[in-house]
This record gives structure tokens, C-alpha cells and sequence, in this order.
């Protein structure tokens, strides 16, 4: 965790990795404490486990005993189908044998914190199921996953012609989120709605049989080095579970693959001089207003208004002038890789100022 400047304010900006799977879960066997220490290993701030209908995670004696990283346990909910994921903070209570629209409609009404799991998911080979969002009319959910180490990386595999190469070098099928997912995303902000993007991992540790050898790969150890969902907390509040979760689904954060670097310096905001702000909130559109950003190094950045590229630039810190409404965010690619999404800043005609 580090101090930011951003204009005239102070945050402590977090960096963190979202869904991870432990034993408490049917479809993992990695302990707590492995997860922990992977965590500690990669020196994160905050990590979320999102077991399988599942909260028994929180009786984990290494859980209770850790006291570094702050651990957010939520819970990973599905259809009846096994469709239509979503991770679940700020409640107990684990709703199954139901269907989407009623889950998440719940959800709502007791203020729980929602997002879509991997909504939209391909597969390369038809021996991998997938568990896409099934309804995309059903927003009912704070924010969604735009860029999912896991489910990515498996819409490339087939064990037959690629499999073996997939596990030797997995990065080369997670160069940059899908398309689909952004133009999703983009989608439901055009329509008003505000819906936060996350990134994350989708952690289980995965297991590959060849010539006789099981290969462990994927590791929480090795994924905690590649998307994570960076936070921004004011420096005069606490670092809680209820601020970071708030901060998720506000879009106070943007999204990074650590594999492209660490993005020490980086930060971004729309100001006019005299108003200023940050991604996940809104300001008035004006004669000066201005998005400036800054990185570690020269990139690609791309300025996406309403989910379209309307400026791009190639430098390490920059200026885009700003003269229509709309939803702002950035794209930074680092060597053709993807590295950072923004989370959107809302720009309002002034009279529209809410």
C-alpha cells in the first residue's frame, strides 16, 4: 500500500488480486495458508477468495490468524444450469437452486455487492464447458469482470493441438482483454447504468497430465503476479473491508497486468482547475476541462469515450483536451500487451450535474 497524489487530493492506492479458490471450495484443493503466503510473496494488499457456494473459509484458522493482507471473503454464486456467475461480498447468506434474475434481484434488496463472473466466454475446444452470464439483460450486479486470467487462458486451450504449450506459456493467450467484454461493459455505461470493471484471477491451481507426470500450473503463486484491480482509498478514511469494497464497485480503481510491469507512478483524473476528478466519479463538462495521466514509461494510450477511441498518444505522461459529455476511460498497451484499463470518469453536460 502506498500514498498517491492525485491534484490537489490524497489516496492510499491499493493493489490486490479478486477470486481466488481455496479448499473450502469443490473445485480446489490449495490450502488457505498456500494461498496466504502466495499472496505475501507477490506483496499484495488485498485479496478476495470467492469459494464455490461457500463462506466456510472464514472458520480458516489461517485466515483468522492473518493480519498483513487484508483478506475479503465473498462467496462465487451460479444458476441451476451453473451459469450465470457472480461474486457476492457483504452478505452471509448463499442463495442456490434458483435462477439469475432472482438471485441477483435479492441480492439487491439486502444491499449485497454483486459482480458478474466472467459474463461472456468462448472456448476453443468443445471439451471445456463454459459458464457464461446467459442473460445480459440482467444488470442487477455493481460491476463485472472485464479481463479474467482463467477464463481467458481456457478459451484458447485444446489439449489435443495447443495444450502442453498453453501450460509452458500461458501468457501468450492473455495478451489483452476480449473485445466482447469491453464493448459489453462499454455498453451498459452508455446506457446510463455506471457499471464498474474488475480484473482478476480466477485462482484454483490447475493440474495437466502428460507422459505420465501431473504438472501443477497456474498457481495462485504465479497468477498473483498477472491482472489485478488497483484501488484508490482517501487518505483520511480507513482501510476497511467495507472501503475496499465500496472503492470496487464505485470504480475508484483500474485494472493491470503485472506481467507488463509495475505501474509505480500512474495515475489519472479530469480537471479544469477548479474541479477535479477521479475514476468512478463525475464532473462537469467545461471550456478547459482537461484528462491528464501519467506512467512509468512511453506507451500506447488510447482515450475512450463512450467506447470509442476518439484520442490516442504515445508518451509517459499527457494531456487530452476534453470537449464533449460522455464516459471517459484509458487503454495503455505496453509492447502490444494490454496493461491498464481505467475504470470510466463521467463527464456531464452542466446541467446535467447529479
Amino acid at each position: 500500500m502506498k500514498q498517491k497524489n492525485i491534484f490537489n487530493r490524497s489516496f492510499w492506492e491499493m493493489t490486490g488480486c479478486m477470486h481466488s479458490h481455496t479448499e473450502h471450495s469443490y473445485d480446489s484443493i490449495v490450502p488457505v495458508s498456500k494461498v496466504i503466503k502466495a499472496a505475501r510473496k507477490n506483496n499484495l494488499d488485498y485479496i478476495t477468495i470467492n469459494d464455490h457456494r461457500s463462506r466456510d473459509v472464514v472458520n480458516d484458522v489461517a485466515l483468522k490468524d492473518e493480519n498483513e493482507i487484508k483478506i475479503i471473503v465473498g462467496c462465487e454464486i451460479n444458476d441451476t444450469k451453473n451459469k450465470n456467475h457472480a461474486l457476492v461480498f457483504c452478505t452471509d447468506r448463499i442463495i442456490t437452486n434458483s435462477d439469475a434474475v432472482y438471485y441477483t434481484k435479492e441480492y439487491m434488496l439486502e444491499k449485497a455487492v454483486t459482480f458478474a463472473a466472467h459474463p461472456i466466454e468462448k472456448r476453443k475446444s468443445k471439451e471445456f464447458k463454459t459458464y457464461e452470464w446467459t442473460d445480459l439483460e440482467n444488470t442487477r450486479f455493481a460491476g463485472l469482470e472485464v479481463w479474467n486470467y482463467m477464463s481467458q487462458w481456457v478459451s484458447k486451450l485444446n489439449t489435443k493441438t495447443n495444450g502442453l504449450f498453453m501450460v509452458m506459456f500461458p501468457d501468450l493467450a492473455v495478451r489483452k482483454p476480449e473485445k466482447s467484454l469491453l464493448a459489453y461493459w462499454d455498453k451498459l455505461n452508455l446506457q446510463g447504468l455506471r457499471k464498474s470493471a474488475i480484473g482478476s484471477v480466477d485462482a484454483h491451481e490447475q493440474h495437466y497430465r502428460f507422459w505420465g507426470m501431473n504438472l501443477k500450473f497456474l498457481s495462485h503463486k504465479f497468477l498473483y503476479k498477472t491482472i489485478r484491480t488497483n484501488i484508490l482509498i482517501p487518505s483520511d478514511q480507513e482501510i476497511s473491508e467495507e472501503n475496499i469494497i465500496a472503492a470496487l464497485a464505485n470504480g475508484n480503481s483500474y485494472i493491470v497486468n503485472y506481467r507488463c510491469g509495475d505501474p509505480y507512478n500512474f495515475y489519472c483524473g479530469i480537471s479544469d482547475k477548479a474541479n477535479e476528478a477521479i475514476m468512478g466519479e463525475e464532473i462537469d463538462l467545461s471550456e478547459d476541462l482537461k484528462y491528464y495521466y501519467r506512467l512509468p514509461t512511453i506507451c500506447k494510450v488510447k482515450l475512450i469515450c463512450n467506447g470509442k477511441v476518439v484520442d490516442s498518444q504515445r508518451e509517459d505522461k499527457g494531456i487530452f483536451q476534453l470537449k464533449e459529455p460522455g464516459n471517459y476511460r484509458l487503454e495503455v498497451y505496453k509492447n502490444l500487451k494490454g496493461w491498464i484499463y481505467t475504470n470510466n470518469i463521467y463527464v456531464n453536460k452542466s446541467e446535467e450535474r447529479i
